[in-house]
């Protein structure tokens, strides 16, 4: 079923479609979403307005919080594309794609080519990558060239050559620039403590293993000299020390969790084949890994991959769903391993534990339809007090995708049609996610405020000076949309102030906080937009003195 004659170019050209089909539609159509995205793509567009290719900025003033390589690709792509959503976007999808044909490729060398295009598969149409393709921040950046590292080390160890470590050096050296130490120090831990395992330490000393190390300084550190010396110091110290550091160590911005929060981050962030997770660790581990033909360092290697990424942010005080994406591909490819298994018959499963399997995935399906129908207003649960989000019950049908999927899988399955059901998954899995990727987000678009409030008070007005503030609300997109910078107005006062000037003013505040200011604001100001704002959950408005 799976095999498209092992040939590698059909293999390819398969992923690739799947790939394209579940990262790019509607790339371009739906509004930035605060704050990530904002920030970037912002930061992006006064990067390429200034000419200067090494210091960040957000709203004018110097940005720390990420290096510089998500930019430049983003500057490419406004350049080919103009400054929009879809080209703010398209590094993120094409950084995607190109992870689907590497996890591919890591498979294909590590298990065949069977697990190899199930796993391009089965990592296209997990829910958290694809939305980390349609996302625009380094997230998707620091997956392709964490994937790429590791499989040129899982090359240099095998074939011994200094060449795959070489590569290996630039790979986690752009990675660097991408995201910062996690992709070199992450990657590092994995390659020794793998080699720990196997017994093959000694290849860290290697000719080879230190030519790596001298590519990766000649790639990251320019930049960071660079910016070290314009900003005397400041973006290191405000990366290093608050962005990297002191995120590890406390709380930032409230995204703090339990130790076991990835678990759950895995359930979703997986879905839906984290409905499968469970067989696939079974197959994996003891003696059904061990009874495995293609023997156990490769088990080794994706088990140690798994286990430092989910380790290391565990015990990490800041907590965000996208920082164990890069555990995505091995995952994917243990998982395709076992459906590879299974369906030659190499390993028998009892009844119920497929059973439960499929019960799991049917399970997530009416969670699904149940949590689309809540935030659709359709009804409310007593502690959920969200406003209703108009269109997204008529959504709640997709959970029958993968109901009706899980049923007839296992229908397969039962009658010994194992290929059969297999493809049935996964045709199940690029529908959900495809859907979810092409119109779930515009079904929310429409309740997001930023674009909506610029576009109706046409306070994108480049050809002429003009002056745009905000008070007791701000979003990054603002500057975005506005392509100017947005003053943030700290009291009444000075609001009132800056609506005095001569020039044209726009100044965006929550609907409540101009029924107060009102009466005490200079004759001509009024309302020239207003709209509900999905993240703060109030009406914001758009006050002008024109």
């Amino acid at each position: 079923m799976f095999r498209f004659s092992h040939s590698r170019y059909g293999h390819y050209a398969l992923l690739f479609v799947i790939g394209a089909v579940l990262s790019f539609p509607n790339l371009g159509v739906p509004s930035l979403w605060d704050i990530d995205e904002g920030n970037n793509s912002e930061a992006a567009r006064e990067m390429m307005e200034s000419g200067n290719w090494v210091i960040p900025t957000f709203n004018y003033e110097l940005r720390v919080d990420k290096p510089a390589l998500l930019y430049w690709l983003q500057i490419a792509a406004y350049r080919a594309f103009g400054v929009n959503e879809f080209a703010a976007r398209l590094p993120s999808a094409i950084a995607a794609l190109l992870t689907v044909l590497l996890t591919y490729e890591l498979a294909r060398s590590l298990f065949g080519p069977t697990a190899g295009l199930l796993a391009g598969i089965v990592l296209a149409s997990a829910v958290g990558f694809c939305a980390a393709a349609h996302f625009a921040n380094p997230d998707a950046l620091l997956n392709v060239f964490t994937v790429l590292t590791l499989f040129l080390c899982w090359q240099g160890v095998g074939r011994a050559r200094p060449g795959w470590f070489i590569l290996s050096g630039i790979s986690s050296g752009f990675g660097v620039l991408a995201k910062g130490p996690v992709a070199l120090l992450l990657p590092m831990t994995v390659v020794c403590l793998f080699l720990l395992w196997c017994g093959k330490l000694r290849l860290l000393w290697s000719r080879g293993f230190f030519a790596g190390v001298a590519a990766f300084l000649l790639v990251a550190l320019p930049w960071y000299i660079l910016v070290a010396t314009d900003t005397k110091a400041e973006f290191l110290r405000g990366f290093i020390l608050k962005h990297n550091i002191g995120r590890y160590l406390n709380t930032m911005e409230n995204h703090r969790g339990p130790v076991y929060y990835y678990l759950g981050v895995l359930v979703v962030g997986f879905a839906p084949w984290s409905a499968l997770l469970g067989l696939a660790a079974w197959a994996g581990l003891g003696r059904q890994a061990r009874n495995d033909d293609q023997g156990m360092d490769a088990y080794r290697f994706l088990w140690t991959w798994v286990a430092v990424y989910l380790v290391f942010f565990s015990l990490a005080s800041t907590k965000l769903p996208n920082y164990i994406l890069p555990i995505s591909a091995p995952l994917a490819i243990l998982l395709a391993r076992f459906l590879d298994r299974w369906h030659s018959g190499a390993i028998q499963l009892p009844s119920w534990a497929l059973s439960l399997g499929f019960t799991c995935l049917a399970l997530m399906g009416t969670g699904v339809g149940l949590v689309l129908l809540a935030l659709g207003g359709t009804f409310t649960f007593r502690k959920l007090h969200v406003h209703p989000l108009e269109g997204l019950g008529s959504w709640a049908a997709l959970g029958l995708v993968l109901v009706l999927g899980a049923a007839g899988a296992w229908w397969l399955a039962r009658r010994a049609y194992r290929g059969r059901s297999i493809a049935l998954l996964a045709v199940m899995a690029i529908w959900f996610v495809g859907s979810l990727a092409a119109w779930g987000s515009t079904a929310l678009d429409v309740h997001k405020a930023p674009r909506t409030l610029v576009e109706l008070a046409h306070a994108q007005q480049t050809d002429r000076d003009i002056r745009v503030g905000s008070f007791q609300y701000f979003q990054p997109t603002l500057v975005f949309y506005c392509r100017r910078e947005v003053q943030r107005l700290a009291t009444e006062e000075k609001t009132r102030e800056f609506l005095e000037c001569a020039l044209p003013v726009y100044v965006f505040m929550p609907a409540s906080a101009w029924n107060n200011l009102e009466p005490r604001l200079p004759k001509g100001c009024h309302v020239s937009a207003r709209h509900h704002d999905l993240y703060k959950q109030c009406e914001v408005v758009v006050v002008t003195n024109r």
